[in-house]
């Protein structure tokens, strides 16, 4: 017995962590600076933020093509394609994963981010492969990039992760709560 227990511990230790999550997401966009509240588990990720009295939640599910954006106050949710450039806007990682499917990676070394052991990778450009998209830090803890640098976006522009904590979703943490009027989000 004590060698089954053993060698489950074993194997556990062994598998990546992938840890389901809530951070701080501090978040620079077109020179403006903003922190979510990030929450990521198995079934996706969502942002919770507050931005001048308007509240807001971003939810992306693992594996689907839509985002929803959440507005509690007014009882709304919008639907939309997850490269929609207003879903992108509202999503630092939907749209590095969006260029990701385009580009080219190269891993550029490790280096720790906020006490978080990472892999730093830069995405190029496929067609101009000098153009260096973006650069970000993952770990094997998280299933979420731990830092990104977005270059295309100016000076600044990106998204840290900060004091991260174990979390637990709750069973529909990411689903649209009942009583929300469902709208399809504008294309832009």
């Amino acid at each position: 017995m004590k060698k089954i227990i053993l060698l489950l511990a074993v194997c556990l230790l062994a598998l990546p962590l992938n840890a389901q999550f809530k951070a701080e997401m501090h978040f620079t966009s077109m020179g403006q600076d903003r922190v979510f509240t990030v929450y990521s588990a198995d079934a996706g990720y969502r942002y919770e933020f507050n931005e001048n009295g308007q509240e807001g939640v971003v939810i992306c599910k693992k594996g689907s093509p839509e985002i929803i954006i959440l507005m509690p106050q007014q009882l709304m949710a919008m639907k939309g394609s997850a490269t929609n450039p207003m879903s992108m806007g509202n999503d630092p990682v939907a749209s590095f994963n969006q260029y990701r499917d385009e580009g080219i990676t190269k891993v550029e070394g490790e280096e720790t981010v906020n006490g978080i052991r990472c892999t730093r990778t830069g995405l190029y450009n496929k067609e101009n492969p000098s153009q260096k998209m973006y650069t970000v830090w993952t770990s094997g803890e998280y299933d979420f990039p731990v830092k990104l640098v977005n270059h295309t976006d100016g000076p600044g522009s990106g998204m840290e992760l900060k004091n991260p904590e174990p979390w637990t979703p709750g069973s529909k943490s990411f689903e649209i709560p009942e009583g929300y009027q469902v709208m399809d989000m504008p294309k832009m």
